[in-house]
This record gives C-alpha cells, structure tokens and sequence, in this order.
C-alpha cells in the first residue's frame, strides 16, 4: 500500500487542525505560560475538556478565537 506524503505512519492526515490540543501545545502557539493558560480557562478565554481523570485539552476553536484576536490588534 503507498502512502500519501501528507500522511503520518498511521495513516492521519498531517493537514487537518486537530479539535484539541495539549497544554504544552497550547503554551506553545500562544507563546505564553502554563500558569497564563490556567489563568485563561478560569476567565474562559480557552475552553478545557476532561478527557480523563488525569487527561484534559484544550479546544482548537478556543485557541483560534485567541489567535484571531491578536491579529486583529495593531
């Protein structure tokens, strides 16, 4: 089977936005701090889903609004 160069070994498209991202992550785009992230969900700037008792994201749709916002701003 040949596999598309867009594609991750397991098959994923590498093109697609994943719905949610990890804190790391999330610190990571928004160049900010795992204590600013924190401080976003308790203002409900970013949107946290448990997926666990130890597992949690945050939504790409919170994150882009952010994002969106910046660039809005000079």
């Amino acid at each position: 089977m040949k596999r598309n160069d867009t594609t991750t070994p397991s098959g994923a498209d590498t093109r697609r936005t994943p719905l949610r991202y990890r804190i790391s992550m999330v610190m990571h785009l928004l160049d900010i701090s795992h204590a600013t992230v924190y401080r976003m969900i308790a203002k409900g700037d970013l949107e946290l889903v448990k997926l666990g008792s130890r597992t949690s994201r945050i939504t790409s749709a919170s994150v882009q609004r952010i994002i969106s916002g910046r660039t809005g701003q000079g």
